[in-house]
C-alpha cells in the first residue's frame, strides 16, 4: 500500500507525525472489522433494523462498521451523532454508556434532520430499565483477555442512572499486543418537568499495551504471514492512551415547539505512542523502524447544537419545520516523530534487532478547526403515504495549522449544501425511497514530504445519490435494497510533488438487507454490498497510478442466524465474506471468509438470574492480512473463543 498509488494518489496521506496514533487506531479498527461479523450475536441481531451495521457492546452484526461505510472512511466526514445530536468525536464513545451503535443508510437515513454522504453513525445512550438492578460478570474475551465487568440500572422518582465499568487486568489483542485497561461511564437522566428532560453522561477509557506495529509491502508483493499473536515491537515500546467523553442533552416542548440542545467534549490523550513500521518483500526480508512521539492531548473536540422544530397539520398534510445551529472546535496537537532504526531481520522467523531506547526529541505544532453550520429544513407527509424532506445547510469552515516546522497556514471557506429525500409507501408492505445529499469533509494538510509541506488543504465536497425499495416479507421480516452513487475529490501527490486535489473517487453499487424473524424461534440478519470503486484524474490517465481505490473490499457479504430453544437457550452462526482489496497498483489481497458459532444460555444461579455467553470466532482459521486505506497492513485476527458469565443482583431477582 505504500507503493506508487498509495503515495501519489491517496485521499489522505499518512503524515509522519500522525502515524503512531492513526496506525494504532487503524489496527484496532481493522481487528474489529475482521472480528465484528464473526462476533455477531442475538443482542445485535434483535437490535438491528437492517443488516447495514449494528453493534451492541463488543459484538457486531452487519455489513458496515462505525468507521467505514460503502467503502469510505467516516472519520473524514465526521458523520457521527449521539441520539441524533451532532457529535464531533476525538474517539468513539465508551460501551459502558451505550445501548448500541447503528449505521444509518438508505431508508433509515432518509428521515434524518442532518444526513451526510455515505451514511451516518448514531450512538444510542443507555437508559435505565424498569427495575433497579446491578449485574456483575467475568470471564474471557478474545485471545485470552481476562475481564471483570459490572452494570447498573437505577430509577428514583424523576432521576435515573445507567452505566457500568469494565476491567481488563490482562488484555490481549489480535496483533499480539499485551496490556491492561479499565473503562467506565454513566448516563444520568432527570425529568425536569412534564415535557422537559435533561441527560448528562461521562466516560473514561484508560488503556496501555506494549506498542503498535504495522507492515508495509515492498517490491509490489505481499509479505509472508506473520506469526500468530506475536509482538514485533521492541521490548521498550509502549502505547498508553486515555479517552474521555462528556456530554449533555436536553429535549423540551414549549408552546408547540420542540427544542433539542446538546453539548459534548471528547478528548483523546496519548502518554506514549510507539509505532513500529516493518517493510518486507515477499520472501520476508524485512527492516523495521520505531517512530516515537511525545505525550500530548492528541485531539480535543468540543461540539454544540441547538434545534428548534414545529409540527402542524394543513388538511391531509403534515408539516414539520426545523431550524438548527451546530458547531465544533477541534484542536489536534502535532508533533514530529523520532525515527529509531531497528535494522534488518527475517519476518517469518525472527524479530527486529534489540536496539536501545531513545527519548523523544523534536518539534510540536497545532491544528485547529472551527466549523459552524446553520440549517433550515422542511418535512411533508401525506396520509401516511408520502414523506418528503428538504434542507439547506450553510457552513463556515476555518482551519489553522502551526506546523512542526514553525510555519503557519490557514484556510477559510463558506459553502452551502443541500439534501432532499422522499419515501413513498406503495402499500402497507412496500415502499420506495430516494435521496440526494451533499456535504463537507475534512482534508487535513499536506504531508511533510510534499513541496507545499503542511499547507492547509481545502475541505472537499462529497455527493451521494440513492434509490431503493423496502418490502415487508412478513410482519417481522423486512427486505431492503438500494442503488447508490457516492463521489468526492481525491487528493494526492501531483507530478511537481505538491499535494492537493488530483482527481475524483467514486463508489457506485448495490446493497441489500434482510432482517427479522423467519419463525418465532429463528431470527436472521443478512446483507450484501457490491460496488465499483473508481479513481479518475490526470495521474490515472498518465498510467502512474491504478484506477482502483486501495484498502477497500468491493464485495462484502454477511449473514447471521439465531435459533432459540425454549426460553433459555439460543445458538447463533455467522458467515462473513470480504472481497479482495487492492494493496497498490501492482496487486490485490485475497478474499477473507470467517465463520463464528455462539451459544447463549439464561439460567438461575443461587436464586439469581444469570447469562452465559460463549462465542468462537474465525473458526475456519483464516490467515493473511487486512489492508487499510492508509496503506498499512495488519494480520487477520486468528481463531479465538470468548466466554463471559453475568449475574443479576437487584430488587427483582
Amino acid at each position: 500500500m505504500h507503493g506508487a498509488r498509495s503515495w501519489l494518489f491517496s485521499r489522505s496521506a499518512v503524515r509522519a507525525d500522525a502515524i503512531a496514533p492513526l496506525s494504532r487506531l487503524g489496527g484496532i479498527v481493522l481487528t474489529f472489522a475482521a472480528a465484528a461479523p464473526a462476533a455477531a450475536q442475538d443482542n445485535a441481531v434483535t437490535s438491528a433494523a437492517d443488516a447495514f451495521g449494528e453493534r451492541v457492546g463488543i459484538e457486531q452484526s452487519g455489513l458496515y462498521t462505525e468507521s467505514q461505510v460503502r467503502g469510505f472512511d467516516l472519520n473524514d466526514s465526521g458523520a457521527y451523532r449521539i441520539d441524533d445530536a451532532y457529535f464531533s468525536r476525538a474517539q468513539a464513545l465508551d460501551d459502558t454508556i451505550l445501548a448500541g451503535v447503528s449505521v444509518r443508510v438508505g431508508v433509515n437515513a432518509a428521515r434524518l434532520p442532518y444526513p451526510a454522504p455515505s451514511g451516518v453513525v448514531n450512538y444510542r445512550l443507555r437508559e435505565a430499565g424498569p427495575t433497579n438492578e446491578l449485574r456483575v460478570g467475568g470471564g474471557f474475551r478474545d485471545f485470552g483477555t481476562r475481564v471483570v465487568q459490572g452494570d447498573v440500572s437505577w430509577r428514583a422518582g424523576a432521576f435515573s442512572l445507567a452505566g457500568g465499568v469494565v476491567w481488563r487486568p490482562v488484555w490481549h489483542l489480535a496483533q499480539g499486543y499485551r496490556g491492561s485497561g479499565i473503562n467506565g461511564g454513566a448516563v444520568v437522566g432527570w425529568n425536569v418537568a412534564p415535557g422537559h428532560r435533561l441527560r448528562v453522561f461521562g466516560s473514561v477509557n484508560d488503556r496501555e499495551y506494549d506498542g503498535d506495529y504495522a507492515v508495509i509491502p515492498t517490491a509490489g508483493a505481499i509479505p509472508p504471514n506473520l506469526r500468530k499473536l506475536h509482538q514485533y515491537s521492541p521490548e521498550w515500546a509502549r502505547t498508553v492512551a486515555t479517552t474521555t467523553n462528556l456530554g449533555l442533552l436536553y429535549r423540551g416542548e414549549l408552546h408547540g415547539f420542540t427544542v433539542d440542545a446538546s453539548a459534548f467534549r471528547s478528548v483523546f490523550s496519548l502518554d506514549n505512542a510507539d509505532n513500529t513500521l516493518i517493510s518486507s518483500d515477499a520472501q520476508g526480508n524485512a527492516t523495521a523502524t520505531t517512530l516515537r512521539t511525545p505525550k500530548r492531548d492528541y485531539r480535543v473536540s468540543n461540539t454544540g447544537e441547538i434545534r428548534l422544530g414545529r409540527a402542524f397539520d394543513t388538511g391531509d398534510f403534515g408539516n414539520h419545520v426545523t431550524l438548527s445551529l451546530r458547531g465544533r472546535d477541534t484542536t489536534t496537537e502535532l508533533a514530529s516523530s523520532l525515527a529509531i532504526p531497528l535494522g534488518a531481520f527475517d519476518l517469518a522467523t525472527g524479530d527486529p534487532p534489540d536496539m536501545p531506547e531513545r527519548p523523544w526529541s523534536g518539534t510540536r505544532g497545532e491544528d485547529t478547526v472551527t466549523q459552524t453550520t446553520a440549517s433550515a429544513g422542511y418535512g411533508l407527509t401525506w396520509r401516511d403515504r408520502i414523506q418528503l424532506r428538504l434542507a439547506a445547510h450553510r457552513t463556515r469552515y476555518h482551519k489553522t495549522v502551526l506546523s512542526t516546522s514553525g510555519a503557519t497556514s490557514e484556510r477559510l471557506s463558506e459553502t452551502t449544501h443541500y439534501n432532499a429525500s422522499a419515501v413513498v409507501n406503495l402499500s402497507d408492505r412496500a415502499a420506495v425511497f430516494g435521496s440526494w445529499v451533499t456535504g463537507l469533509e475534512e482534508s487535513g494538510s499536506a504531508p511533510a514530504s510534499a513541496i507545499n509541506r503542511e499547507e492547509v488543504l481545502p475541505p472537499v465536497e462529497a455527493e451521494q445519490f440513492e434509490l431503493g425499495a423496502r418490502y415487508a416479507l412478513s410482519p417481522r421480516l423486512t427486505l431492503i435494497g438500494a442503488l447508490f452513487d457516492v463521489s468526492k475529490p481525491s487528493q494526492g501527490f501531483r507530478l511537481d510533488r505538491t499535494f492537493g486535489v488530483v482527481g475524483e473517487v467514486r463508489h457506485r453499487g448495490f446493497e441489500a438487507s434482510i432482517a427479522g424473524e423467519l419463525t418465532p424461534e429463528t431470527s436472521i440478519l443478512a446483507g450484501v454490498v457490491a460496488f465499483e470503486s473508481e479513481l479518475t484524474g490526470t495521474l490515472v490517465d498518465a498510467g502512474l497510478v491504478g484506477s482502483h481505490d486501495v484498502g477497500v473490499s468491493q464485495r462484502v457479504a454477511n449473514a447471521t442466524i439465531v435459533r432459540r430453544f425454549g426460553r433459555d437457550w439460543s445458538l447463533d452462526a455467522t458467515v462473513s465474506y470480504m472481497g479482495e482489496r487492492w494493496a497498490d497498483t501492482a496487486n490485490s489481497f485475497k478474499a477473507v471468509t470467517t465463520l463464528s458459532l455462539g451459544l447463549r444460555h439464561g439460567f438461575m444461579l443461587g436464586g439469581r438470574r444469570a447469562d452465559l455467553r460463549i462465542l468462537g470466532s474465525n473458526l475456519l482459521g483464516e490467515e493473511g492480512y487486512l489492508v487499510a486505506s492508509s496503506g498499512l497492513l495488519s494480520p487477520v485476527p486468528p481463531r479465538t473463543v470468548r466466554a463471559v458469565l453475568t449475574v443479576a443482583l437487584g430488587a427483582n431477582d
